[in-house]
């Protein structure tokens, strides 16, 4: 899957026990029209790519890597399949072949599907997915991806140094798949990397991207999971966890999975200072412990103030240049945007109770809360906090933080706490249109001037959206229950977790898939 419709249900089934490595996943797309029937000629094309594409795929110089189109519209199939840059041509050919049968197996009728196998990834659908590569649509926030993620943790000697060593072995991964684009190594795979860190215990991990990215892509896409694996499984020590995207592949595990020696062989990063030793009053030792105490505590000072210069001058250089690569929550700070602590919001919602409960929808619940300081205020509890979650999180902060307008419901801030992820809005008082339109029992239906200033409202909302904000922003969502009615009916657009931000010069755009609510 690859842009970011969350108003299509998407399923995610485990096909395969877990072990020490990733089990098998398929990925249904289950939108409108993303159904075929069986005996059909959709079928009899994708079952003619199934029996044709693991041999295309595991040939010499296909390299693991093979796309392909079966079939005239409206039944043509569309397929990729990318084997990890380690399996050789049986194991790629197996891994291909049953990848189509537990994609079938696991999401039956469907015609959208992308299964993640240990050792390949295998998409079919009746839609041009490979359209998204091209410049004018490559939106690598808009990508869809799995995370994966043991259940048992590593006894580690520190979870901040196992942390630390995580994120050396991966960042290392992911500059070194992203420079096999330009290498004249004919013998090394494009954007494929593996590495072995010596740690207690010894981790490994892959990096990888699908060859007909870009090697800009490729380094967006790889460097999304960098970012994701710090925010979400850091402060842990999971035995492995995966990432995984039609587009790339990010991987550590504890374990050897990949065949071969290491293409990179690291040693782990120095572990966290010591504490100072107790100065010993000893006899004839207080001196020499003294002055190796004051020594260690001068040494310590030193590199304590080279790490904060180090931090100052990465922070000045953040606030003065903002590049391409920066992830979309590192750009909340300059929006003036509160980050909330997880106690506060229990404490303001009376622990998220269902007597504060304003409404529930696809994508979370809303919670009336008040502030410490008597501010009252609008908790959103997203659901499917692992991709789907941060995803919305990452496009509502992003978008609202810097929107300023009286018919846009105001982001008062967020909070991102292991897997709670909240968002904190203006209380509106009187709810959403919906309410009024919809439920006669309240017996307050809006009279026309009413209407009319409603829909005025809204669409002024719009236009500031499209054309006079310094963001053009597309809704992609616009519905009643998105509406939001303040005290004097003055309407406020809500929800942003599905827009699509369009460059600047852009009036139009072209995607693959519906979004929004059916």
């Amino acid at each position: 899957m690859m842009l970011a419709g969350y108003g299509i249900l998407a399923v995610v089934l485990v096909l395969l026990p877990p072990s020490a490595t990733p089990a098998g996943i398929a990925d249904c797309d289950l939108g409108v029209g993303n159904t075929y029937v069986g005996n059909s000629t959709f079928e009899a094309n994708l079952n003619h790519l199934a029996a044709e594409l693991p041999g295309n795929v595991s040939t010499a110089h296909t390299g693991g890597f093979a796309v392909a189109t079966v079939g005239a519209d409206p039944d043509q199939v569309f397929a990729l399949a990318l084997c990890r840059g380690d399996v050789n041509a049986t194991a790629c050919r197996a891994c291909v072949a049953a990848a189509f049968v537990d994609g079938k197996n696991a999401c039956p009728g469907i015609n959208g599907v992308t299964v993640y196998e240990d050792a390949c990834v295998v998409r079919f659908s009746g839609q041009r997915f490979m359209d998204f590569l091209s410049p004018d649509q490559w939106q690598v926030t808009e990508m869809i991806w799995v995370p994966e993620q043991a259940s048992e943790s590593v006894n580690a000697p520190a979870v901040g140094w196992f942390n630390a060593a995580i994120a050396k072995i991966l960042a290392a991964l992911v500059d070194h798949a992203v420079a096999t684009a330009t290498g004249n190594n004919s013998t090394t795979k494009k954007y494929f990397a593996t590495g072995e860190e010596d740690f207690d215990p010894n981790i490994y991990g892959f990096a990888q991207c699908v060859p007909d990215l870009t090697q800009e892509q490729c380094k967006e896409c790889l460097n999304t999971f960098l970012f994701q694996a710090k925010q979400v499984y850091f402060g842990k020590s999971l035995s492995w966890v995966g990432m995984n995207s039609v587009w790339c592949r990010l991987m550590y595990s504890v374990r050897p999975f990949y065949g071969g020696r290491a293409m990179l062989q690291l040693s782990a990063p120095p572990p966290p200072a010591a504490e100072a030793p107790v100065l010993s009053l000893e006899p004839g030792a207080g001196k020499k412990k003294s002055a190796a105490g004051i020594a260690a505590v001068v040494a310590s000072s030193v590199v304590v103030l080279l790490i904060l210069s180090f931090f100052a001058v990465v922070l000045f250089r953040r606030r003065s240049k903002v590049t391409e690569t920066d992830h979309q929550l590192r750009k909340i700070t300059r929006a003036q945007c509160l980050i909330f602590d997880l106690p506060a919001l229990q404490e303001a919602t009376d622990n998220f109770s269902d007597n504060n409960k304003l409404g529930e929808g696809g994508y979370g619940i809303v919670y009336k809360g008040v502030l410490s300081d008597g501010q009252e205020v609008a908790v959103k509890k997203l659901l499917g906090t692992s991709e789907h979650g941060l995803d919305q999180l990452q496009n509502e902060v992003l978008l609202l933080a810097e929107l300023q307008h009286k018919n846009l419901v105001k982001l008062q801030g967020f909070c991102l706490h292991q897997g709670e992820t909240l968002l904190v809005y203006e209380y509106v008082k009187n709810g959403s249109l919906d309410n009024f339109l919809f439920d006669t029992s309240r017996g307050n239906t809006p009279n026309w001037e009413q209407l009319y200033n409603i829909i005025f409202g809204i669409a002024k909302g719009i236009l500031y959206l499209h054309e006079d904000s310094s963001l053009r922003i597309i809704h992609r969502d616009l519905k009643s229950n998105n509406i939001l009615l303040g005290e004097d009916m003055e309407p406020k657009i809500a929800d942003f977790g599905l827009a699509r931000l369009l460059e600047e010069g852009h009036t139009n755009t072209r995607t693959t898939r519906i979004v929004g609510t059916l």
